[in-house]
């Protein structure tokens, strides 16, 4: 049976994340290091939304393909390349996406926003939301592999209990 997955920033052809993922030498050891993670976890017959930021150059997107998965791709604000490109790699591209209760967002959304849904978003990286609806899939925050959707919509309901 197929599970679904979130995730954020992986920032692939990022040429500067070893300055901001200290424990990475360079861009390529970080790229390698996340889809040797990812294939741990996720099959191939899995969904994952990647909220935002996945890939920012054309040398770098074909990565994306060695990660295992059905791919959604929630755009983020560096993800500037032409939507066709992410199009080889993801099932599609959204803004935003509904799905069971929550907002799947790169940038978190306003609190007014959220209608009694919860909202799980990247963009903040380490930083997080001191609000219980809020959760934080950034590379970092998820051990830089993706997360299981129903732990962390558990997690949520739990929160808001």
């Amino acid at each position: 049976m197929s599970k679904v997955y979130v995730v954020s920033d992986l920032h692939f052809g990022h040429k500067n994340i070893h300055k901001f993922r200290e424990e990475f030498k360079d861009e390529e050891e970080h790229r390698e290091t996340i889809i040797n993670l990812w294939n741990k976890v996720v099959t191939k017959r899995d969904k994952v939304f990647v909220l935002g930021d996945a890939c920012f150059t054309m040398e770098a997107l074909p990565s994306i393909g060695k990660l295992n998965g059905r791919k959604v791709l929630i755009a983020g604000n560096h993800d500037n390349l032409n939507t066709q490109a992410y199009l080889k790699y993801f099932e599609s591209v959204k803004a935003i996406v509904r799905y069971k209760k929550c907002w799947l967002t790169h940038v978190p959304i306003h609190p007014a926003e959220l209608r009694g849904l919860y909202n799980i978003h990247g963009h903040v990286h380490k930083d997080s939301i001191d609000d219980p609806r809020y959760y934080n899939v950034c590379l970092e925050n998820v051990a830089y592999s993706p997360e299981y959707f129903s732990y962390v919509k558990k997690l949520l309901e739990l929160k808001n209990e």
